[in-house]
């Protein structure tokens, strides 16, 4: 497959000094060095030394979020570190301590390191650590080139299996891009089982009778007949009904794709040998790494609806592994089992996992399909679309990481390293004492708002991070027992 060139490619010709960060700086649980970084870090308060006199921050922020810094990982509400560097500059000086106690993706502790201020991220979440962790750890874009090549040759045969298909055009080696999956309705009229990919775009009426658009039962439609197929009906198991794919031989232009109903007899052909044939043999056989098939939340096996983000359309999803086809859950295990067998320092290892879990999301069945090519997972819920994209779960982790590598360049800006990080409890702040934090900017939960807690779930259970965290979360929660007065008091 054609390659771009690469952002650690790109970065050989400047040099940077990559800095060492501190040992213990990071924990996925409390951190028990917190204390003592506090006192090496924070300044005695003295009322009758005390010079500092700075008006309200009152100038416009400038900022967005088209940057290769932002774009390293996802993460809900996330705020830019460049606007927060803004206030870090105008409330404090260089050396002060900065304290961020919801800390989420860690812009707020990027952001102190640019300014040359140390800094506490806390979280209760272990992905929002681990994203923060990586957010803010410098590592050489060239160590971790050659890290991701030798991890690409260990699991090259596999992928080149578990994505290989065949070109219709020359009959050549090809590569799955993505597939294509549709649930089934049955029609209230005709009673025939169609695919909503298949049902004809038409006008319709709504029960006002205002006009709306509608996806018309194809059976029907063929017969002089609009009956509307809705998406609040039973949906009956997905099934593949097109594929996107690369040709590894040479036709130009390399991407071409086929339907399950395709025209094309060939296409049909290739598409029921090649590609159906491909996931059933994916299907008979048993995926020989670790993955995760831990209940959602962790609730009782008799539980059904498992979250605030719970929607019946959910049906047997009740399992972490059941947001995934059978061949991304086999790569993204595979990918996971070989980083942990490399060569490479323990730095590089963390990005590259940083890095895949950035597009796990990506490569679950919530990716919603749209043809014009502009489709997406929607942000902060577990929503299953009726037409949705399964990503070559391969080709995203590669994509992903030269996202990754290329805000690692601007890292560079780093002055500091005076960081702590530790997952725990903003409730529990015992360890920092009174008068020692000079400067404290947070996001805390917006009551129900977001449910970062469930949101962040499929990251944790991939990492095997600890999730009993979650009946501590400030948030409101009805699927947990965890009312308004939960919140207020907790906050």
């Amino acid at each position: 497959m054609a390659r771009k060139r690469t952002p650690a490619q790109q970065s050989s010709f400047i040099k940077h000094e990559i800095p060492e960060m501190p040992e213990g700086y990071y924990s996925p649980g409390p951190n028990r060095n917190l204390r003592r970084f506090v006192e090496q870090h924070a300044t005695p308060y003295d009322a009758e030394t005390d010079d500092y006199n700075v008006p309200p921050f009152d100038k416009p922020i400038t900022t967005t979020k088209a940057t290769a810094i932002y774009n390293m990982h996802t993460y809900w509400s996330k705020k830019p570190h460049d606007a927060i560097r803004q206030y870090i500059r105008h409330y404090t000086r260089p050396g002060d301590l900065v304290l961020d106690s919801f800390c989420g993706s860690g812009g707020t502790a990027l952001a102190a390191l640019m300014e040359g201020r140390a800094a506490i991220a806390m979280d209760l979440s272990p992905a929002a650590t681990f994203i923060t962790k990586n957010y803010c750890t410098p590592v050489d874009v060239d160590a971790l080139q050659r890290a991701f090549e030798e991890l690409k040759a260990k699991v090259k045969p596999e992928m080149d299996w578990l994505y290989g298909t065949r070109c219709d055009r020359c009959d050549g080696r090809a590569t799955t891009g993505y597939t294509v999956y549709s649930y089934v309705f049955q029609c209230p009229r005709c009673l025939e089982k169609v695919t909503l990919f298949d049902c004809v775009e038409a006008q319709g009426q709504t029960a006002s009778g205002k006009p709306k658009t509608i996806s018309a039962c194809p059976q029907c439609y063929a017969r002089g007949h609009v009956e509307e197929i809705s998406t609040r009906d039973k949906r009956l198991d997905p099934v593949p009904v097109l594929v996107s794919y690369l040709c590894e031989e040479g036709c130009r232009p390399q991407r071409s794709e086929r339907r399950h109903n395709d025209p094309d007899p060939k296409k049909r052909a290739f598409f029921e040998q090649y590609d159906l044939g491909k996931l059933r043999e994916i299907k008979s056989k048993e995926i020989p790494y670790w993955y995760p098939r831990n209940r959602m939340l962790d609730v009782p096996q008799e539980q059904l609806q498992w979250g605030m983000l719970w929607r019946p359309y959910h049906g047997d999803i009740q399992r972490v592994d059941q947001f995934f086809t059978k061949r991304n859950l086999r790569c993204i295990a595979a990918l996971l089992c070989r980083i942990s067998e490399l060569a490479c320092a323990e730095c590089e290892k963390e990005t590259l996992r940083f890095a895949l879990q950035s597009c796990i999301l990506n490569c679950s069945i919530m990716y919603r399909y749209r043809e014009s090519g502009k489709g997406g997972i929607a942000m902060g819920t577990y929503y299953v679309p009726p037409v949705y994209q399964v990503m070559n779960a391969f080709s995203s982790f590669e994509g992903k990481l030269q996202d990754v590598a290329r805000g690692l360049v601007n890292l560079a800006e780093i002055l500091t390293t005076d960081l702590l990080i530790s997952t725990q409890s903003a409730l529990h702040l015992g360890q920092i004492p009174s008068d020692s934090i000079d400067y404290i900017f947070t996001d805390p939960p917006y009551s129900w708002k977001v449910q970062y807690g469930e949101s962040n779930y499929l990251w944790e259970a991939w990492m095997q991070f600890d999730t009993s965290w979650l009946q501590q979360e400030v948030i409101i929660n009805p699927a947990r027992g965890l009312d308004e007065q939960d919140w207020k008091y907790r906050m």
